[in-house]
């Protein structure tokens, strides 16, 4: 087995294109199609497809792709134990996230693991929780964090902390003077939500259902500092985490109005693969991030 040859062959294939692949390993187009034919030979079967300049995967090639993944998978593994045994001195952590969370709450966290940890490097990804979830599936992220809770053979789900959503109105909209309102008034109200997909959209939309309530749907928005902007410019009302919304209550640009009936909370969870080598800086971050939740709580 050549591991540089089915190095290379993982990148044709997870780019669909030899040149894509060259200009990822640094290699000439030539180079990356002669190992691959060498590949090909050597296993006596073909692995791609070419239309023109175009390629896919054979069913051969499909398996063996699946297989690399988890060959190259089982190497970041080791260079995680590798880390384990320098004690933190060096190393990577990648977090996949949902937009609120790394807008409102992970700076904080990952500015006291940073402080601790001043060597370790951390990329982050932001999506909504479907993309979170794929990231965490795939491998392409080491733990990630979501907005609504989401259950997966693979995945083991932990609980970190909860938020209030609150109603927010433009301050000369007619419920603005209001400090509670029973969601029923909200009916033919037009509403500004996240996109389809959002943990916050999700646990609105289930809210809504529950007690029946019919919106007119006004805007679809991608994130909460948009939709803030627009409840600022009279465009319609949303219903986000309090958290986001508290420094524009204060300078007195929105209203917040609550529920007489209850809270609408959005739970926040920690996700991460269950086949996943848990080395110790993840280990440590998990710690942290679960300390931290309680704090926050408190």
């Amino acid at each position: 087995m050549n591991l540089n040859q089915l190095w290379i062959f993982n990148h044709v294939a997870k780019y669909k294109s030899f040149t894509l692949a060259g200009k990822a390993l640094y290699l000439t187009q030539p180079s990356i199609s002669t190992q691959v034919k060498l590949l090909e030979k050597s296993y006596k079967i073909k692995l791609f497809e070419r239309f023109g300049k175009r390629i896919e995967l054979t069913n051969a090639g499909e398996i063996l792709f699946s297989y690399t993944e988890r060959i190259f998978n089982l190497l970041k593994e080791v260079d995680g134990i590798i880390e384990d045994i320098k004690e933190m001195k060096s190393g990577n952590l990648k977090i996949s996230t949902s937009l609120t969370l790394a807008t409102y709450y992970l700076p904080d966290l990952l500015k006291v693991f940073r402080l601790k940890y001043p060597h370790i490097e951390i990329q982050m990804t932001v999506g909504n929780t479907r993309e979170v979830m794929e990231d965490i599936l795939t491998f392409k992220s080491d733990l990630g964090f979501i907005g609504n809770l989401q259950y997966h053979e693979k995945l083991t789900v932990t609980p970190l902390w909860e938020e209030e959503l609150v109603i927010i109105v433009h301050p000369s909209h007619e419920f603005a003077k209001r400090k509670k309102i029973d969601l029923s008034k909200l009916n033919g109200q037009p509403f500004i939500l996240r996109e389809p997909g959002s943990g916050t959209r999700e646990v609105v939309e289930q809210e809504f259902k529950k007690q029946q309530v019919a919106i007119r749907i006004a805007m679809e928005l991608g994130n909460n500092e948009v939709i803030k902007r627009a409840v600022e410019a009279g465009l319609g009302i949303s219903i986000i985490p309090m958290k986001a919304v508290k420094r524009e209550v204060e300078a007195g640009l929105l209203k917040v109005i609550r529920l007489p009936k209850g809270k609408i909370l959005r739970k926040f969870y920690i996700i991460y693969h269950k086949d996943k080598y848990i080395t110790h800086i993840i280990q440590t971050f998990l710690k942290m991030a679960l300390k931290f939740s309680y704090n926050s709580a408190k």
